[in-house]
């Protein structure tokens, strides 16, 4: 580029300049302002230059692979590429020299520094090289060329522990404990005879009827709604924005699906339960030291089955939650026949818990806290059913499933702490009036397109009445 011409041009008067842009722009179309109002005055580091133009070099960064008899190459990308600018300008005036020191001081300072672009704007750059010319002819005129390149922030390689996995192998953990001390308590009443068998077949049908009726809820089949994509209203979820819906576990479907088909699925999911309930039921009818391994089986294969019948997260711990404090109704006597059916009778139900929560917990790592208030609000519910676990437990000396209980904790903790670490807060916010949501949400996020999520958060009867006080996301 030839800067000295350019700059012969910019060294005339400013209304020499301003006519030459009107003419342009008469030529090309539009008006003057339209373009030279947007531009910023130059500067680098807070030192200003007059810019006379520039170059830029954008796009990716390819890694191009070729192969032995393969006439087309494979290119791998890694990401955007380094932006770079390459900025002309001048620094001109009686006391250029001073101007000229203090941008060689702003050239040679350490790190990053700010660079104001005319037309890019404010860029967190570092400087490559500038070079300067001084011509004799010229006086009190210096040139400048920069090489910048655009920067951020220094990152350093970070670990994290895939902690959804983690509570699914602390949750089969714990159904093989629940397995074996059921084992050892259910085998020595089982000697008492047929009685205590039928108090095994009783509580089984007792539990998985439970599990049926729980799955048949009519919000479960009316969630099923929310993985369609499209808007259904605040009451009913936003598919199209799962991570702020009012079930934040849905997610938008991709395969095509309709009403009729999320139904068949509903209603072939339902069938899988009623066929574990089954299982359970022949399992129960044979039980026996030959057969402990299949009834504990069955009994997981029913808090399995109502998990994949729950598509919607929040849904499954929900219905979980409550199967999880099933409590058998059968009456026993104290006699020694009555105290072997009242004991099968508890250990079996003690198995059917333990199996529920360690669903409930698997339900858990799967769902998506909209914040992190809602994910220490999910941590506090399945801690609270795991730590009374724990203490009936301890009180009848499981110690196996007192240790995989204590490993699911610890699972469930680090899971949930570390997905809602990133998420926002809920705060309070107070209005003086009612205000709509689009108000709302460009002055509390500077962000109007955010106003379907704070309606779906603060759920008020109207989106363009809201409540003078509500919670929302904090950022």
């Amino acid at each position: 580029m030839n800067i000295g011409g350019g700059a012969g041009a910019v060294l005339g008067t400013t209304s020499g300049i301003s006519n030459l842009a009107s003419s342009l722009a008469a030529r090309l179309g539009g008006s003057a302002g339209s373009y030279f109002d947007q531009l910023r005055p130059a500067s680098f580091r807070g030192v200003p230059f007059v810019s006379l133009g520039g170059e830029g070099a954008f796009g990716r960064r390819n890694e191009t692979h070729e192969y032995p008899l393969r006439d087309t190459p494979w290119v791998e990308d890694l990401g955007r590429g380094t932006r770079r600018f390459r900025v002309f300008g001048f620094l001109v005036g009686d006391d250029v020299i001073a101007q000229r020191d203090l941008m060689i001081a702003a050239c040679e300072k350490e790190g990053a520094g700010a660079l104001v672009h005319p037309t890019y704007g404010r860029r967190d750059v570092s400087l490559m090289d500038s070079r300067w010319i001084e011509r004799w002819e010229k006086g009190r005129y210096f040139e400048v060329e920069f090489d910048f390149i655009e920067g951020g922030p220094r990152v350093f390689p970070a670990s994290s522990v895939a902690s959804g996995s983690l509570v699914e192998s602390a949750a089969s953990g714990l159904n093989v404990a629940a397995a074996l001390n059921f084992a050892s308590t259910a085998l020595t009443a089982l000697s008492y005879g047929a009685a205590v068998l039928g108090e095994a077949v009783n509580t089984a049908v007792g539990w998985y009827t439970s599990a049926k009726n729980l799955v048949g809820d009519a919000r479960n089949l009316f969630r099923l709604l929310t993985n369609l994509p499209g808007d259904f209203g605040r009451f009913a979820g936003s598919a199209t924005v799962p991570t702020f819906s009012k079930y934040p576990s849905s997610s938008v479907d991709t395969s095509g699906a309709t009403v009729a088909s999320l139904t068949l699925a509903a209603a072939a999911a339902r069938a899988n339960l009623d066929t574990a309930s089954a299982n359970l039921d022949v399992a129960a009818r044979s039980l026996d030291a030959s057969s402990i391994d299949d009834f504990t089986t069955a009994v997981q294969g029913v808090t399995s089955a109502m998990l994949a019948a729950t598509p919607d997260p929040a849904d499954s711990m929900r219905l979980l939650t409550s199967l999880a404090s099933y409590a058998p109704s059968g009456v026993t006597t104290s006699s020694t026949i009555g105290t072997a059916m009242a004991t099968m009778q508890s250990a079996s139900a003690d198995l059917f818990r333990r199996s529920t929560i360690a669903t409930v917990a698997v339900a858990a790592s799967s769902y998506e806290p909209t914040s992190s208030d809602d994910a220490a609000r999910v941590r506090g519910q399945v801690l609270g059913l795991i730590d009374a676990e724990m203490s009936i437990a301890g009180d009848q000396n499981d110690d196996e499933t007192y240790e995989a209980l204590c490993s699911l904790r610890r699972a469930v903790v680090s899971d949930l702490n570390q997905r809602g670490a990133g998420l926002p807060a809920i705060r309070s916010f107070l209005f003086q009036a009612s205000l709509p949501s689009l108000v709302l949400a460009n002055r509390i996020y500077r962000d109007a397109s955010r106003a379907d999520e704070l309606t779906a958060q603060a759920d008020p009867i109207h989106p363009a009445f809201f409540p003078t006080s509500f919670k929302a996301l904090a950022t």
